[in-house]
């Protein structure tokens, strides 16, 4: 069919717009940067979308709820995009599709910082090996911040270990269990 192209070309776009809104949700939340080039040029293209939801939705604290609810958004029309194309409009259940769209965008979040530590971690190895010098690159920059809430609980927790920090795995362990456990066992 020839429609299909289309529209995994559409749910492709909405789920790099749900990343972008809440990759700025994150940033917001964790006080990053936003002079970093990554960080602003984050806020540079989710912010025409945002300016619109934020009338709805304000800001509460250091959590952009616009960001959270353009996320939400953006991934209730990719759903629907597929829900439409199959003719399935007339069966939809919107309270399963809304525990979807916010396990979906619970379950990106964690990722998010999941994969942030990952890269964190395997950066200062590559620091440490002598294989790449420095680790003052933007985007470190930005992974340090992001990380950085996340990791402080437990390194207050963990008694120092000479140069090994244990704190990501530690983290890495409760993010997965929110991940694989927690999250579906309340939203699905």
């Amino acid at each position: 069919m020839m429609l299909e192209p289309i529209l995994f070309v559409v749910r492709l776009v909405l789920s790099i717009f749900a990343f972008l809104f809440l990759m700025r949700f994150v940033l917001q939340a964790v006080h990053a940067d936003f002079y970093n080039p990554i960080s602003s040029a984050i806020v540079r293209f989710t912010n025409p979308v945002l300016r619109v939801v934020r009338q709805v939705l304000p800001t509460y604290r250091n959590l952009d709820l616009a960001s959270f609810g353009a996320t939400l958004i953006a991934y209730t029309l990719a759903d629907l995009t597929g829900i439409f194309s199959r003719g399935e409009i007339a069966t939809i259940d919107w309270w399963t599709l809304i525990r979807v769209e916010l396990y979906q965008t619970f379950d990106l979040l964690v990722s998010i910082f999941l994969f942030a530590i990952f890269i964190l971690i395997a950066l200062s190895w590559l620091v440490q090996f002598g294989i790449i010098h420095g680790s003052r690159s933007p985007a470190t920059t930005l992974l340090n911040q992001i990380c950085e809430p996340l990791l402080r609980p437990a390194k207050k927790l963990l008694p120092s270990v000479g140069m090994i920090d244990l704190s990501p795995m530690i983290t890495i362990v409760i993010l997965w269990i929110i991940q694989r456990w927690l999250l579906p066992g309340l939203l699905l």
